[in-house]
């Protein structure tokens, strides 16, 4: 698939940045508050919390930043979905919840299904050339 037009690179792009900022901020989120954020991990039964949080966060910002430069970016959207798949369904499980929080968790849960669409078209068009980017992949 090519880019044929500078309007649809100027779109792929914004599209790139946009998908970066929000993984990103999520991740440092995390990172900034990282007691909060393993603490919560750990209510949810997640395992060895104190270590994969930082590491998943860290790995986040990483795949954010290289689906927005163009810089690995399989390796990028595969991070971002090594990290969400198993997030979505063990932090954001709204089915086991009731009133506000189920309302809560399944916005949560649907924010992280919209990211991980992104990070599949991402990794679909990983082996194109990219406009607007720095071009290193595998």
């Amino acid at each position: 698939m090519a880019f044929f037009s500078t309007l649809a690179g100027a779109a792929f792009l914004a599209g790139r940045a946009l998908f970066a900022l929000v993984v990103g901020y999520l991740a440092l989120g995390n990172l900034l508050d990282l007691e909060a954020s393993v603490g919560y991990a750990r209510s949810k039964g997640a395992p060895l919390a104190g270590v994969t949080v930082p590491l998943g966060s860290l790995g986040l910002v990483v795949g954010a930043l290289a689906v927005l430069v163009g810089v690995y970016p399989a390796v990028g959207a595969l991070v971002v979905l090594a990290f969400l798949t198993p997030i979505t369904v063990v932090m954001h499980d709204f089915w086991t919840m009731d009133g506000q929080d189920r309302q809560n968790e399944r916005i949560h849960f649907l924010k992280n299904v919209g990211l991980l669409g992104g990070a599949l078209v991402f990794l679909a068009l990983s082996t194109t050339t990219w406009p607007y980017a720095v071009g290193l992949g595998l």
